[in-house]
């Protein structure tokens, strides 16, 4: 028997191994346990979380394995960081696997071919209460650490990396919810509100990055610019992403100058 949120059917042994192929390509963690393991871990929610992060990691560590192998060949190195979903283990394995291909840049400042990447996986609370969430305070505090480790005279060079987008603005739309969590619908279409992150606004607006690479709202993929106190149309870059239809999106970047050209692949 199959159990995919409360949906139970049967499968026969042929057909398991596609079943999990395509619960792992929608961003899922498939786990096969007999029916005396699965009470068990229904009564036990360190049983759960213990094993989900097991299976997380171990699906990282697949994946990871094969980006490594593929990118050394041509040269490519990725920057990788986790985001609030993820729990502290999974950060920390992250971290751990750092390499001539891997750079993690979670909570870091990293220089990359004269721009200084600035990365924070964390997000402002959400109705989830996901395991990396900070407030809005905790959040600026701990980006403004980062940025002034960059030169502040090249500031135009810095690319926040922030999982949050900027509050107000194309990127940050989630689909409004009732204390239920169910979608508020009107004249037949489903409300959208703005819930991203004021702090990260406020970063933008007063330390004019040359652009802000965000994710966390799946449905609000796009481009859109915050104007800094200066005057400039900082743009701010969200891929977006449809897990539930195995549709992971990315944001082809070029970034050029007088001395070199750089590609970027950003994903959400």
């Amino acid at each position: 028997m199959v159990n995919v949120f409360g949906d139970v059917k049967a499968v026969g042994d042929k057909d398991l191994d596609k079943v999990i192929k395509e619960l792992r390509s929608r961003g899922y963690y498939p786990f096969i346990i007999d029916r005396t393991g699965y009470e068990e871990l229904a009564n036990n929610r360190d049983r759960v979380r213990e094993t989900f992060v097991k299976l997380m990691i171990n699906a990282l560590e697949e994946d990871l394995g094969k980006v490594v192998n593929r990118y050394r060949e041509t040269g490519v190195k990725l920057l990788v960081m986790p985001g609030n979903d993820d729990y502290p283990e999974v950060a920390d394995y992250v971290k751990k696997q750092a390499s001539d291909v891997l750079v993690p840049i979670d909570e870091d400042v990293v220089e990359f071919n004269g721009y200084y990447f600035l990365g924070f996986g964390y997000s402002t609370p959400t109705p989830w209460n996901t395991p990396r969430e900070v407030s809005e305070e905790e959040l600026r505090a701990r980006v403004e650490k980062l940025i002034r480790e960059v030169d502040q005279s090249r500031l135009n060079r810095l690319i926040m990396v922030i999982h949050d987008p900027p509050y107000n603005t194309l990127i940050d739309q989630a689909y409004q919810l009732t204390k239920d969590f169910k979608p508020v619908v009107r004249g037949g279409e489903v409300l959208r509100t703005h819930v991203g992150s004021k702090s990260v606004r406020a970063l933008i607006e007063e330390y004019s990055p040359l652009m802000g690479l965000h994710g966390h709202i799946h449905e609000a993929p796009g481009v859109d610019y915050v104007r800094s106190n200066n005057g400039v149309r900082v743009p701010v870059i969200n891929a977006g992403s449809e897990y539930s239809e195995g549709v992971l999106r990315m944001a082809y970047l070029i970034i050029e100058d007088s001395k070199l050209k750089n590609y970027f692949l950003v994903r959400g």
